[in-house]
């Protein structure tokens, strides 16, 4: 039994439609092949900016959100959230001095807020405190040694 049937010549539209699916799929090919192997020959390499945080350490991370904010408060004085966030920095850097002024003007933003309020009564418990305790004494030498 023989195909009787006669083949059928193909159109120029035909023949482009072809080589063009040809043409794309193995540009397909070729790109995936070439993505895979650089991949595989490039090392990995982590962000710089992952670096950076891990090597700062946490009072230096502290600081470095204090700039922040400061500049949020540089652009809008009366920002609630930015004076909240350095009050907090400052209390966990014990620097309870440079705390007073942002808690006083917290205070003054929202008189009606009780932890504003609240906050500021313990941090000048502890200014008061502070100027209360007596330094050790600068000579060491009156320190009785234990033998």
């Amino acid at each position: 039994m023989t195909n009787t049937s006669p083949k059928r010549k193909l159109t120029g539209k035909e023949i482009f439609k072809k080589g063009f699916v040809l043409l794309s799929g193995t540009a397909f090919v070729w790109f995936s092949v070439a993505g895979v192997i650089k991949m595989m020959t490039t090392p990995a390499t982590p962000p710089a900016n992952t670096q950076n945080q891990e090597e700062l350490s946490p009072e230096a991370r502290l600081e470095k959100e204090m700039l922040g904010y400061q500049l949020v408060l540089d652009k809008e004085p009366d920002n609630v959230f930015a004076l909240e966030k350095l009050v907090e920095i400052n209390l966990q850097l014990g620097n309870l001095s440079d705390a007073l002024p942002l808690t006083e003007k917290l205070v003054a933003l929202q008189p009606t807020n009780q932890r504003y309020q609240d906050v500021l009564k313990i941090i000048k418990q502890g200014l008061e405190a502070e100027k209360t305790q007596t330094p050790p004494p600068s000579d060491s030498s009156n320190i009785p040694v234990a033998k």
